[in-house]
Formats: structure tokens, sequence, C-alpha cells
């Protein structure tokens, strides 16, 4: 219910999401539409302050915040390995931060698509959370990941996000015009 009330104020005070994509935690059993919002804010030449500027942001269950060159390079990412329900990005080795990854993880530095898992993780968070997510995630993401108890918040969202791809049918006229 709470999720539903904010994902409502989020949706009428922004607007038109940049895209849809299909997003879950890896403990649940279907897939959710989670409306992807871009603003100028969230670019990373934004005169903001560093809260705001560069950086992907869940702020419900449904709704993650996000700059325009970001959902630039999300696109133009999967227009060349598209990620889909059945083939799922997830954060390789379970962590964003190199350093934190898996002996197994092999791969270097995140894509921008493993970021948004890693938000789709914490979508996950707040549909478990209810009106607890917001204050959790203000207080234990300042800290991000890393081996103490304080990180597990972050850790979690990584270890359990899947981005199932992008909607078909739902980018934006606008964002489709910067790509060219």
């Amino acid at each position: 219910m709470f999720n539903d009330i904010v994902s409502f104020w989020f949706r009428l005070l922004g607007s038109r999401p940049c895209f849809r994509i299909w997003g879950k935690g890896r403990r649940e059993s279907t897939w959710r539409a989670i409306d992807v919002l871009a603003t100028t804010r969230r670019d990373l030449d934004s005169r903001w302050p560093m809260l705001f500027r560069g950086t992907l942001i869940t702020w419900t269950s449904s709704v993650i915040a996000i700059g325009w060159d970001c959902a630039e390079v999300i696109l133009r990412e999967q227009m060349l390995e598209p990620a889909s329900r059945d083939f799922p990005v997830e954060v390789t080795g379970g962590r964003l931060a190199p350093q934190l990854r898996r002996a197994d993880a092999s791969r270097g530095p995140s894509r921008m698509s493993e970021v948004l898992a890693h938000e789709c993780g914490h979508t996950w968070q707040a549909r478990r959370l209810g009106m607890l997510y917001l204050p959790a995630g203000a207080l234990f993401t300042w800290w991000r990941e890393g081996t103490h108890w304080w990180n597990a918040f972050e850790n979690q969202a990584s270890a359990e996000g899947q981005f199932g791809g992008i909607i078909n049918g739902s980018v934006s006229p606008e964002l489709m015009k910067r790509l060219q």
C-alpha cells in the first residue's frame, strides 16, 4: 500500500518514464514492471550536489530515478546485448565494487546494466520493507558495499537484483532523440 501511494506521487510529480524495465529480486518468482524516471539533476554534469549528480536511486518498489546520460548508456548496452527475463543481467560476482567481487567473477568494472540490476535489488527490498525502506535506504546506502555489518543492505541489493530487460515499446521519444 505504502509503495503504491509513494509511487503514484513520484509518477505524478515526475515526467513520463524514459523506459520501463522488468526487475525482481532473486527470491521472487514473478517479474515486476518498474518505471525508470530520468532527470537532468542526476546527470554526471549536473550542478546539483553529489547526493544527486551521477547517481541511480530506488524510491519505491516500482520507481527508479536516473540521469538522462545513464539512461542513454543503458539503452545502448541493451541494444548491443539485450537482457531478458530468461537471461537477466545480474551483478557479476554479487558485488559492484571490483575489490569485493567473488573470485569466479573475472569481468572488469560493472556495466550500467549491472548497476540497474543492483537497483532492482533495492526495489525488492522496498517491497519487503514498505515504509521502512526509505529511512533504511537513506541510512545504509551511504556506506556502500563492504565487509562490515553496516554494508549488508547494499551487499544484499547486489546479490539479489535481477534486471530482465527493457519492456518493449516503453522507451520514451525524448530518449530516442538523444541517441541520434
